[in-house]
């Protein structure tokens, strides 16, 4: 088999064949149709792994370039401008036209099409490998599965595109979050079953998706819907694999959960032929264009995350803040970092609140105290569950700020957001902020979409 790095080189081009050519329009994402290069894509186990690959350059560039850590960072309270100018995203007051939001739109509406690609032409090939096949069918579920969890937590009832076929998708209706979360489910069963159950195929890169990272977010979405026991079971299936995934001892810049490869480390996305991630090099970087609103008091003391995630910044009155530094490496050769999408961190969290939510109050601070000692502070001994759910969310907000638009998600499923947010400053805070405009170009395009209320 060829090295991940050799078989990357093949993406760009098959990338633009399978999910940037054509000229129709669904959902206002062009859109091929050229079924000579599918044939083609799909004729070799090497091509089709190109086209696999494809899938996950287009979740790199277009949910790491700044939408979900930094847009969802400002709409949430957890990130501020260094200049302390307010936005359309601090304010809550993006409107229909947004860039960024179409952009965000648009390149998720990319990334399923290239699934949906992926699984057709698989399915309708006969030169592929039948072992490989499965699993690249599988890959391609668990990652339309995975857009479409941020789809339906962004903006709630949106189209459901499982085809290439732009007479059906192209003017396909708003499904209702609970069908979208209905498919998401279906696809992450499914995948579990043909997903491999290591990294031996990618090399020991955790680049590629396995068996476990469909059960990391199916621990993720089941607590997202209240299905307590089902949370807690997938997350315990992820954390049982303690051959594979641990949590590190001693967090420093070279010793963390986004270096590459790192036994926290469930799923990353690698940047083509570098050891820098857009993160690190740019997003939140040195300059510190994004403070954290809470600061020190986000933290308790001694806690390490605080030491080695953030870096010190003044702010345009000069106030000194916090900014997000998790990633490192500014166009560098080292250390090694990676966009990381699923982490172990992540799994306990969730068993610790579906356990709490089981009334299972010692296994609950079981899990938050592995937490805590990877932080280096003490652990809970809190019983009185109303006490042990804030420390959880108290936990979540340090463990994943700047990150993949954890806090919004998390105070929009507590049911906190309109309290927590009506009070935060610079804020002019409706309801009906809890979800983004659908974007104008598709509603321009596809006359069966409608807006969200208060746009």
């Amino acid at each position: 088999m060829k090295n991940i790095s050799t078989k990357y080189t093949y993406i760009a081009s098959f990338f633009l064949l399978i999910g940037l050519t054509g000229c129709e329009e669904m959902l206002d994402v062009d859109l091929p149709s050229n079924e000579l290069s599918a044939k083609t894509i799909y004729a070799s186990d090497q091509t089709a792994e190109a086209a696999v690959n494809g899938i996950y350059n287009s979740m790199n560039v277009g949910t790491y370039y700044n939408s979900l850590h930094a847009v969802l960072g400002q709409t949430s309270d957890e990130l501020i401008l260094r200049t302390q100018l307010q936005n359309v995203y601090t304010s809550n007051e993006m409107i229909e036209t947004d860039t960024s939001v179409g952009a965000m739109w648009t390149e998720f509406y990319k990334t399923i099409y290239n699934a949906n690609s992926v699984i057709e032409g698989i399915n309708g090939s006969t030169t592929l490998s039948a072992a490989k096949s499965k699993n690249w069918i599988a890959e391609a579920k668990f990652l339309r599965a995975y857009v479409y969890f941020y789809m339906t937590n962004i903006w709630g009832d949106v189209p459901l595109v499982l085809t290439t076929n732009v007479d059906q998708s192209a003017l396909a209706p708003r499904a209702s979050q609970t069908e979208i979360y209905n498919q998401i489910l279906k696809d992450l069963t499914e995948a579990t079953a043909d997903l491999p159950v290591n990294y031996t195929s990618y090399n020991s890169q955790r680049i590629r998706a396995t068996k476990w990272a469909a059960e990391a977010l199916l621990a993720r979405v089941n607590l997202y819907l209240g299905n307590w026991n089902e949370a807690a079971a997938h997350a315990s299936n992820v954390i049982a694999q303690n051959a594979t995934y641990k949590m590190i001892t001693g967090l420093t810049a070279a010793n963390s959960p986004f270096i590459a490869d790192n036994t926290e480390a469930i799923l990353q996305i690698p940047y083509f032929n570098v050891a820098y991630t857009y993160e690190g090099a740019a997003l939140f970087g040195t300059g510190a264009t994004y403070l954290l609103r809470k600061g020190n008091t986000m933290f308790e003391t001694g806690d390490a995350r605080k030491t080695n995630w953030t870096i010190s910044a003044a702010a345009s009155d000069g106030t000194t803040y916090l900014a997000p530094r998790k990633y490192k490496n500014a166009y560098v050769a080292t250390p090694v970092e990676r966009s990381t999408v699923l982490r172990l961190a992540e799994l306990y969290l969730i068993r610790a609140e579906a356990r709490l939510k089981a009334n299972d109050v010692t296994g609950a601070q079981q899990d938050i105290n592995v937490i805590r000692s990877r932080a280096l502070l003490t652990s809970t001994t809190l019983t009185d569950p109303t006490q042990l759910a804030a420390l959880i969310s108290a936990e979540n907000e340090r463990e994943f700020f700047a990150e993949c638009g954890h806090r919004w998600f998390d105070l929009k499923r507590s049911g906190s957001i309109d309290q927590v947010l009506g009070a935060t400053s610079g804020k002019i805070w409706s309801s009906t902020d809890s979800l983004f405009p659908i974007p104008e170009m598709a509603i321009r395009s596809n006359p069966f979409l409608t807006q969200n209320s208060g746009y």
